[in-house]
């Protein structure tokens, strides 16, 4: 279930994507929220201090701003204070995804404005992981990023990286 991200951001402008994107791409992915202002804009996503979970966290330009210009964008993703990943949308809808422990009652998912282009999102999703899953992976003073995911029919592998 999809809600409104207002009650877990405080800044940030909410736009939707051209009209000519609208049916390419599921309704989710269809608006979004931009942060033209302030250097790091973070999503405060409530957590039990000590369970895991997933974040993932969706970008898709879909010239939300009427600029038709997507090359070159790029902003940086952090976990809390540490770096995560790389932002790059030019090529259409791009999916960042991090498995972690989570050390408090709030986990900081943050964008962070490296002055190539406005840093935005369309969705970022929490999901609690039962604890038999990854057991001996996932540990509280590490997080794990996916490298790599393939689906091979109904089995799906996942490829992570450290933090």
């Amino acid at each position: 279930m999809y809600v409104p991200d207002g009650a877990y951001v405080d800044g940030g402008k909410n736009g939707r994507v051209a009209a000519e994107y609208e049916s390419e791409y599921m309704r989710a992915d269809q608006t979004l929220r931009s942060f033209p202002s302030g250097v790091r804009n973070c999503y405060a996503l409530p957590t039990d201090a000590g369970s895991k979970y997933l974040v993932r966290v969706v970008a898709f330009y879909g010239n939300y701003d009427g600029k038709n210009n997507s090359e070159g964008l790029q902003f940086d993703l952090h976990l809390g204070t540490n770096y995560w990943d790389t932002v790059q949308p030019a090529d259409g809808r791009q999916v960042y995804e991090a498995l972690f422990v989570a050390w408090g009652n709030r986990a900081p998912v943050c964008l962070v404005n490296t002055d190539q282009g406005t840093p935005f999102v369309s969705r970022v999703e929490l999901r609690p992981l039962e604890d038999a899953l990854y057991p001996d992976h996932v540990k509280a003073n590490q997080s794990m990023n996916t490298y790599l995911r393939y689906t091979m029919g109904t089995i799906n592998i996942a490829y992570v990286n450290v933090l």
